[in-house]
């Protein structure tokens, strides 16, 4: 126990060296992650920091470096298994790779346009990141602009601008997938459950949504099938209920459909799943279902959920290594990564 008005020593950098009987900048480099030192060198280096309860200054760092050891991850909101899972990969790539470990800072947005642009602004002028990630979102182009006179690097995940890195999905090629799946298994009635593919106000528009939809659109075209109007059901909040009230709308129409498409995701699909087994509903004997994300719930269903897999880790590493790459200086053009996703088939379909 310390006495009383005796300060705990802080272990520093240069007790490391001394220990060791290195030098100063070795240590340093190693702390850092620096490939010019040797591996072996390395690990006794942090085997070391570790016996001595070393400790980074953040601060200190943050401010001979000109940065603020921060990387703000901004999306609508976090309860979407599809952002919390991206998030989750992110932050464990932090971890592997000693950056950032205590520097990620999560912003919701709530899908609000001008809380997300008041955000990017708190952020930019106050230096409070490194580098932005922005996703299912993006900026406006003079945001983008501010950004990149502050040399503060942005990166999208599920959007794409001239200026801003990007990871997108190839979500019409899932799309049509999915569909071309349900066609040639003799379907012909498709139901689409989709997100918001028009601008609404005040909020941003769904990228992946608009896609998904030109994916089931251009799926029938190919075929010369015509859509109905009324096969389109909208949702807003990506969330189990509203599977269930679509399945419901749909039955509600003249002529129900033989397949449904829940391209607003697993969560959505896993509702249309619970509402068809209430309602006495086959699946896929009466309807077959596809879901959209492939999360780790889908392929434990009654019964297993067919669905359109985005490597959810993937996308979160990849956008870490990304920011890292682009706060280090290493991007000196736009870098954009396209993903097509594969379709994982099940039971449902």
């Amino acid at each position: 126990m310390l006495e009383k008005g005796r300060k705990m020593k802080t272990t520093t950098i240069k007790d490391i060296a001394k220990k060791l009987v290195i030098s100063f900048s070795t240590v340093s480099r190693a702390l850092s992650n620096d490939p010019v030192v040797n591996v072996k060198t390395a690990h006794r280096i942090k085997q070391m920091a570790a016996e001595m309860d070393y400790t980074p200054n953040l601060a200190a760092r943050g401010l001979v470096r000109g940065k603020s050891e921060a990387i703000a991850f901004i999306s609508t909101r976090f309860a979407a298994p599809f952002i919390s899972n991206v998030l989750d990969s992110f932050e464990q790539r932090a971890f592997y790779t000693n950056r950032y470990v205590h520097g990620i800072s999560p912003y919701s947005t709530r899908n609000e346009e001008e809380l997300k642009e008041l955000l990017l602004k708190r952020i930019l002028r106050s230096k409070m990141a490194d580098a932005v990630v922005m996703l299912t979102i993006k900026p406006r182009e003079e945001t983008l602009k501010d950004f990149n006179a502050a040399k503060v690097p942005v990166i999208l995940i599920e959007n794409a601008m001239k200026g801003a890195h990007s990871i997108t999905i190839n979500n019409q090629s899932g799309a049509e997938k999915a569909v071309n799946h349900l066609l040639d298994g003799g379907r012909r009635n498709i139901g689409l459950i989709i997100g918001e593919t028009m601008q609404p106000p005040s909020r941003d528009v769904n990228a992946a949504a608009v896609e998904r939809k030109l994916g089931y659109v251009a799926a029938h075209e190919k075929r010369g099938l015509h859509i109905k109007d009324n096969n389109i059901e909208v949702i807003h909040a990506y969330i189990y209920e509203e599977g269930k009230k679509a399945l419901d709308n749909f039955l509600k129409k003249p002529v129900k459909p033989d397949a449904i498409f829940c391209a607003a995701g697993d969560i959505v699909a896993m509702g249309v799943l619970e509402r068809a087994d209430e309602l006495g509903i086959k699946i896929p004997g009466d309807m077959a279902v596809i879901g959209y994300d492939d999360v780790l719930a889908a392929r434990h269903l009654n019964p297993p959920l067919t669905t359109v897999r985005q490597p959810l880790e993937d996308i979160g590493t990849m956008a870490f290594d990304m920011a890292i790459e682009a706060i280090d200086g290493k991007l000196k053009k736009d870098k954009n990564v396209v993903i097509d996703p594969e379709l994982i088939i099940r039971e449902s379909a």
